[in-house]
């Protein structure tokens, strides 16, 4: 029995569109992608077949000319006239600070032959992430977020680490409960793009709490007792000074000890003994002198 018509018809159009897609991939897979960083300089090749004198160079940039050389002089166009320069002998195209505008499809012909297209995608370094944290009141979960500005870097990818250990997790918030982060300690992020990797950061994990230091630092104690025998020393100083100025002598020239009273005087014991002696005496005398002779 013969196929009918529509089953025909259905068989040819599935066909064409296989050999479509084929097409398509094949184009995709002739073009060569190149990633460059804001500000960076990037070579373009020509991807031509080499050949021996070069006459003719023309670079397009997304179908625009770009730049060319003639045989004699080398112009360029738009944004490449300041920032482009062309290799008469290799054929090579190099672009200066690399801007957004940049990106887009390059051909490079060499004597009327083009060669490969290229596609230049031109994205800005990724911003230095910090992570923010929100728990619940229980304190058995908590999400860390990875934040930076990304709006201008895309595509943006995530990556998280405890340690020197990489996550399985990639995206921009991570939840994390007392089970699952079980011996881990600390968390940083990750932003990366095609051209850049900024980290954050390291922060401790909230849900595991530290035990207590109850030892005391060696220095801690070091500056303990060496404010103790400071103050003590001050306070020796002191007493010595203020004997001084009471006793009208240093403290070892004292004939008394601490605990007597002429020990704070000013005068010296012998001097006290004699005072006492001479009022005796007078006083002896004075008597004698009042007492009547019978």
């Amino acid at each position: 029995m013969w196929p009918s018509t529509m089953t025909v018809q259905a068989a040819a159009v599935l066909a064409v569109a296989g050999w479509v897609c084929v097409l398509l991939a094949a184009a995709a897979d002739s073009e060569v992608i190149l990633n460059g960083k804001v500000g960076d300089k990037v070579v373009l090749q020509p991807n031509t077949p080499k050949t021996v004198t070069i006459k003719s160079i023309v670079w397009k940039h997304d179908n625009n000319l770009a730049m060319q050389f003639d045989g004699q002089s080398i112009d360029g166009y738009r944004q490449f006239e300041l920032r482009g320069s062309l290799n008469s002998s290799s054929g090579e195209m190099t672009i200066t600070g690399l801007t957004r505008d940049d990106s887009g499809s390059y051909t490079g012909e060499i004597n009327d032959v083009t060669g490969t297209p290229i596609r230049l995608n031109v994205y800005p370094p990724v911003p230095k992430p910090s992570i923010s944290r929100t728990c619940d009141e229980e304190g058995s979960s908590c999400v860390l977020t990875c934040d930076g500005d990304t709006m201008d870097a895309e595509p943006v990818t995530y990556e998280w680490r405890s340690g020197d250990r990489v996550l399985t997790d990639n995206t921009k918030e991570k939840k994390i409960t007392k089970e699952n982060s079980s011996g881990m300690d600390e968390f940083s992020c990750e932003l990366v793009n095609p051209v850049s990797r900024e980290s954050s950061p390291v922060i401790t994990n909230p849900l595991t709490k530290a035990p207590p230091d109850t030892s005391t630092p060696s220095n801690l104690k070091i500056s303990t007792g060496l404010t103790v025998f400071i103050s003590m020393l001050s306070a020796v100083v002191l007493l010595v000074l203020v004997h001084r100025w009471k006793a009208g002598s240093w403290f070892f020239q004292q004939e008394s000890m601490p605990w007597e009273a002429d020990f704070w005087s000013n005068k010296r014991p012998s001097e006290t003994r004699e005072a006492v002696e001479s009022n005796g005496a007078a006083r002896q005398e004075k008597t004698d002198e009042e007492t009547p002779m019978t």
